[in-house]
């Protein structure tokens, strides 16, 4: 089931020919976000990290592009599918309607809305390191889109060597991300992310989690350059995005991990999100 640009389809066999020809071109912006039974938690960052997003990409964003206005949107994909799971990933890509020239500079816009299951805190899982390609650290790479062909190469080479998810490093060769969202090591009672300067994604889950840890649980949080060595020297691991949910992490190379406090911290900000709607 698609929502594209207000309209409801079954599937993209349904899409009339003239909107399929929009998503011929590259989305300008990716978002996902975590809704509970339709109804999408922490929408108010969500909105702005969206509207933030489309201004950085000069296109013409429409007045009706309200934060009710997604709401709505996904009230109709779900009255549409008669299938609400109670945890779902809800997928928002935007595209330009025309290819911007020097008559028309910023150019209309119109969205493409999916939803599908996410199964929050599903089993562990084992990491391999991708280092085929790095990541550059600048501000540009804080955007979702900007290295989302790079998460998916890494994504199919943990497959294909048996692995479940793998780490991403940027070209200083420092922990960046991985393929299943921002990494958060745990030691002691604090916990380690990479700082955005890294060339981590600034998703709202991550900036969520953060907060969650430090008002909620009084944790801790250090946003700064993790060097891979650093990795064998903490007790958990674990990952987070809206796209996967939340995943604890059993090993990376020969280092094992525990996973306690990790699967406590997945029960309680599930339920803290939740309290976010």
């Amino acid at each position: 089931m698609i929502n594209f640009n207000g309209n409801c389809f079954s599937s993209f066999n349904a899409v009339p020919e003239e909107l399929l020809r929009t998503i011929n071109s590259q989305p300008i912006h990716i978002h996902h976000l975590i809704a509970f039974k339709g109804k999408i938690t922490l929408m108010e960052s969500h909105y702005f990290s969206i509207m933030a997003a489309l201004r950085r990409f000069r296109v013409e964003i429409p007045m009706h592009f309200t934060l009710n206005f997604f709401q709505e949107q996904t009230d109709l994909l779900n009255d549409y599918n008669t299938i609400v799971t109670d945890v779902q990933k809800l997928s928002l890509k935007f595209y330009r309607k025309k290819e911007p020239n020097q008559n028309q500079v910023v150019t209309p816009i119109c969205f493409l809305m999916q939803t599908d299951e996410v199964l929050w805190g599903s089993g562990l899982l084992d990491l391999t390191l991708y280092k085929d390609h790095y990541i550059f650290n600048d501000d540009f790479s804080n955007l979702f889109q900007t290295n989302a062909s790079l998460r998916k190469l890494g994504e199919v080479f943990a497959y294909e060597n048996g692995f479940g998810a793998a780490l991403l490093l940027n070209t200083q060769k420092r922990l960046v991300e991985s393929t299943h969202g921002t990494v958060f090591l745990i030691k002691n009672d604090n916990i380690k992310t990479p700082a955005l300067s890294e060339g981590t994604v600034n998703s709202v889950m991550r900036n969520a989690f953060i907060d969650f840890l430090i008002k909620e649980r009084n944790i801790e949080v250090v946003e700064s350059e993790i060097p891979l060595f650093s990795i064998q020297q903490a007790e958990e691991m674990l990952l987070i995005s809206s796209a996967y949910g939340f995943v604890s992490i059993s090993q990376f190379r020969k280092k094992k991990f525990e996973t306690q406090k990790s699967e406590k911290l997945s029960e309680e900000f599930l339920d803290y999100l939740k309290n976010q709607l």
